[in-house]
């Protein structure tokens, strides 16, 4: 293993010693390093929205990126073939999730949170009292979608409902709020059948996990620098697993169930600033990111393990990732060009 450079690179060097020496107390060990490392690390650069983002749709998959004043919508089949192309041009930081009406797009209107059907610009909701901004990411499953908020009083709130359904969408939506005090950041993933509310309360990263009809009182605490940005986070049904990097430059995968715990940290070898992750059924995540040559998915289970599942030398960029019914969308560039592929990844 080579030498450490850095006292944050020691933490994981002895860590990675540990674990090797005593696997009975490597869950401990490891998140105790992960407390520690998080704390000594320091970064200003904030977060910024995803130029490429994806979805689930009843039927298929949606896939969106920035297009002059707006975004170009595309519906896929889920064969990944494109079925149709719209463009949105609201404001200039949206959310796009498939809905039991259809495609939908989020976005902030001075102090509202608006959803509307892309297709015909037809309302489906407004909420909020005083919106500061959208939370990074959405919860797009076959179950359920939620985009999230944070209110100027701190709260965070989701809107969420079901991907299927009657199609009487403002009758199957629902908000639902944690407060929160001096919050800066929030996020929001599928879990499951659930959503993933994150949010950052100075030096600390917290979670919780929000039924059809409430958020769940009991919070996942864990320590993190509030100028240390998130790379990319999903979620299963009791647990997330986040992206970080260290001071050294290496990103870094960590494990953290609903408990609080730190089950274990994992290297990844890319230097992405956005690295896409999503829960794959309740038992794995794929994980997203450009390499040295090209971009890559892996598969990474609940111990640890990975496998890739998807390279493509000629890839620009980080993929963004939605999984459906047993199959992975990877959305991608070649160059300018937008590319949808779709592989077989059962739970």
């Amino acid at each position: 293993m080579a030498r450490p450079r850095s006292i944050l690179g020691l933490l994981f060097h002895l860590a990675a010693l540990h674990v090797r020496r005593s696997p009975v107390r490597s869950v401990a060990a490891a998140g105790a390093v992960l407390a520690a490392a998080l704390w000594l690390t320091r970064g200003d650069r904030a977060a910024a929205p995803a130029a490429l983002q994806v979805g689930v749709l009843r039927d298929g998959f949606v896939s969106t990126q920035r297009d002059g004043a707006g975004r170009r919508v595309i519906e896929l089949e889920r064969d990944g073939r494109a079925r149709r192309t719209m463009t949105v041009r609201h404001g200039d930081d949206q959310r796009v999730v498939g809905t039991s009406t259809g495609t939908a797009v989020a976005w902030q209107q001075g102090k509202k949170i608006r959803l509307v059907r892309v297709e015909d610009d037809r309302e489906i909701g407004t909420w909020g009292k005083a919106a500061r901004q959208l939370c990074d990411g959405v919860a797009s499953n076959d179950a359920r979608f939620a985009v999230g908020w944070l209110e100027a009083d701190d709260s965070v709130w989701i809107v969420h409902g079901p991907v299927a359904g009657s199609g009487a969408a403002t009758a199957e939506l629902t908000a639902t709020a944690v407060g929160i005090a001096r919050n800066q950041w929030c996020g929001v993933a599928s879990a499951e059948q659930n959503v993933t509310l994150f949010w950052r309360d100075a030096d600390r990263l917290q979670f919780t996990f929000c039924t059809r009809r409430r958020c769940s009182a009991l919070h996942a605490t864990f320590r993190l620098d509030r100028r240390l940005p998130i790379l990319g986070f999903g979620c299963v049904s009791n647990a997330c697993l986040i992206a970080v990097r260290d001071e050294a430059g290496t990103a870094r995968l960590a494990f953290l169930t609903e408990t609080g715990k730190t089950k274990w940290v994992v290297p990844l070898d890319t230097a992405s600033s956005e690295i896409s992750i999503i829960g794959i059924g309740d038992a794995a995540f794929a994980v997203g990111h450009a390499t040295k040559a090209g971009a890559e998915v892996i598969r990474i289970d609940r111990s640890g393990a990975t496998a890739v599942v998807w390279r493509d030398a000629a890839s620009t960029g980080s993929p963004a990732l939605a999984w459906s019914s047993g199959r992975l969308l990877v959305a991608h560039h070649h160059g300018a060009a937008l590319v949808h592929d779709t592989i077989p990844l059962p739970e």
